[in-house]
């Protein structure tokens, strides 16, 4: 155990801290469903209550294989209780990322001390990686708080052989397999195996517990294998299209859970799954997700990783296990998307916490460190004030009063606070300025060039009863309207004979629509991705060439 050093001396800044950042987790809740992936998942848990089937999924009538359930239940449960909304699809997330949160607590104490969980638990909370997920949320959001509250009570059994420990581990689990698939398991178990071989504590691997864990698992899992296993396993003449890529017949759909989603990636044998990421793209993905703790973060990791080589008797190889080999095996995917790596995160800021409380402030590195904080925190104010300015000017007192109370809050905490407390207590204020521009202006800003959300608030407004489309964006409809839109590649004169039919399309697609049939309403909305943004878009002089253009047309 490392000696108990006081990071925050005083607990009301840390607990004003949490409550600033919450500010911006509640702000999340009422931001629209944005992208492709999380407009996918929100029409698809709103049609799961409307047709009441949980364990076949599907998506306007199709097969649907691509993400296990969990995350279109917690969704389509929300939805019955609140109504299909923003808030009711983001709201299980939120839970998940609190419990996350609290389980880093939990872990850091459980493997080195309380200051150490504490502060982890504060880095986790107050991360961009974490936030940015509580607001474009997908399956990872749900994976995260999962992960490590199994790795949290495991870790917590093989100290105390508690039975409750054993069976809350196996039951989070079968939950963080339901969430994302076998990455679930494998970071448990990469962390405890790793951990076991390197110090020979073989009593711990041939335990005979384990097999009552795996037991409890398959029992938590079983819904969704069933499911799988009738929908797809049973029918081998279906034919179909996945979102994945994968076509034709004959496909397993529990094969495909079990490896192809997540091995095949790796090992090359999906070949579905591929795009030209290198193999050090999850290295710059942690720099800007881990933000403002990334230099904090490396050096816990390789402070952790000097010391373990030098004596491994000494030392938990846990983290190492549940950081290091995933790492690894992700960056040799095939596929790659930034997202990925967040589920190791909670124990890279356990590392970074470990790291901070052991480190002198007399020490060398200390000093370099605080200074690389001075500068980020700079650097953070500065890009706020850009925002606001350069890219998506603002005037409004609402948006610069915080920003001007937050800069001269910066200015006093330097001057009133000392050693590590004021490094981590002015990068969380400097972070928070940045988060409270990204949160309250940035993003709405970025957010009113979304199309399908502007179309379907529109065609709500017009009472529309009747939209066919062909582009999966327009899935918007089903959450923000009261119309569903049909989806067909082909419109025939029948489909559109209806007064007051609307078709929603594309730019692109808009000539042959209108050579076609004759046009009464022609609304033009402009799009830009959210989740893809791009230089030119947000310099606001090039912004206009980026923009492609949506139409909903009245036919």
């Amino acid at each position: 155990m490392i000696k108990n050093q006081s990071v925050f001396s005083d607990k009301k800044i840390y607990w004003a801290i949490i409550a600033l950042f919450s500010v911006f987790y509640i702000r999340g809740l009422f931001t629209i469903i944005y992208g492709t992936d999380a407009t996918i998942y929100a029409s698809l848990s709103a049609e799961m209550i409307e047709t009441n089937n949980w364990l076949q999924i599907f998506h306007k009538g199709n097969d649907y294989l691509d993400k296990p359930p969990l995350h279109f239940w917690l969704s389509g449960g929300s939805f019955l209780l609140f109504g299909v909304n923003s808030f009711a699809y983001k709201l299980p997330s939120f839970l998940f990322t609190i419990l996350g949160s609290y389980s880093t607590f939990r872990l850091g104490k459980t493997l080195y001390n309380k200051e150490i969980g504490k502060l982890a638990s504060l880095l986790f909370y107050c991360s961009f990686a974490v936030i940015l997920i509580n607001q474009d949320v997908r399956t990872d959001t749900i994976l995260v708080g999962i992960v490590v509250f199994s790795l949290w009570q495991l870790i917590d059994y093989v100290q105390t052989n508690k039975w409750i420990h054993l069976i809350a581990g196996f039951v989070g689990i079968g939950l963080a397999m339901l969430a994302k698939g076998p990455i679930g398991l494998m970071v448990p178990v990469l962390a405890l195996g790793i951990h076991f071989l390197i110090k020979r504590e073989w009593k711990n691997i041939f335990k005979w517990q384990w097999l009552v864990g795996i037991a409890v698992t398959c029992a938590v899992i079983s819904p969704m294998v069933w499911g799988l296993y009738t929908q797809f396993d049973l029918q081998p003449t279906k034919e179909f299209n996945l979102a994945s890529g994968m076509e034709g017949k004959g496909t397993s759909g529990l094969k495909f859970y079990f490896w192809d989603q997540s091995f095949g990636r790796i090992t090359g044998s999906n070949k579905e799954w591929k795009n030209d990421s290198s193999i050090f793209f999850f290295v710059h993905t942690f720099i800007w997700s881990f933000l403002p703790w990334s230099i904090l973060g490396l050096l816990g990791l390789f402070k952790k990783m000097k010391d373990t080589v030098l004596s491994i008797r000494k030392h938990e190889f846990y983290m190492l296990g549940a950081i290091v080999i995933p790492f690894l095996a992700m960056s040799k995917s095939q596929f790659q998307l930034p997202h990925y790596i967040y589920v190791f995160f909670p124990m890279w800021f356990i590392l970074a916490g470990w790291y901070l409380v052991k480190l002198s402030e007399n020490s060398i590195w200390y000093s370099i460190l605080r200074w690389v904080h001075i500068v980020l925190n700079f650097a953070l104010i500065l890009i706020s004030g850009l925002t606001l300015v350069f890219l998506f000017p603002s005037k409004s007192l609402f948006i610069w009063i915080p920003i001007l109370i937050g800069i001269i809050s910066l200015s006093y905490l330097y001057k009133k606070t000392k050693g590590k407390q004021q490094l981590i207590i002015t990068t969380s204020v400097a972070f928070g300025v940045l988060m409270f521009v990204f949160s309250f202006h940035f993003l709405p800003s970025v957010l009113k060039y979304d199309a399908p959300y502007q179309a379907a608030i529109k065609s709500k407004e017009l009472q529309i009863n009747k939209i066919f489309s062909n582009n999966v964006q327009s899935l918007a409809f089903d959450v923000y309207s009261d119309v569903k839109v049909e989806y067909k590649n082909i419109y025939t004169l029948q489909d559109l004979a209806d007064q007051g039919t609307y078709i929603f399309v594309k730019e692109s697609e808009l000539k042959g629509i209108l050579e076609t049939y004759e046009e009464k309403t022609l609304l033009e909305f402009k799009h830009h991705s959210a989740t893809n943004l791009s230089l030119k878009f947000l310099l606001k002089d090039s912004r206009e060439q980026t923009l492609e253009k949506f139409y909903l047309v009245e036919i």
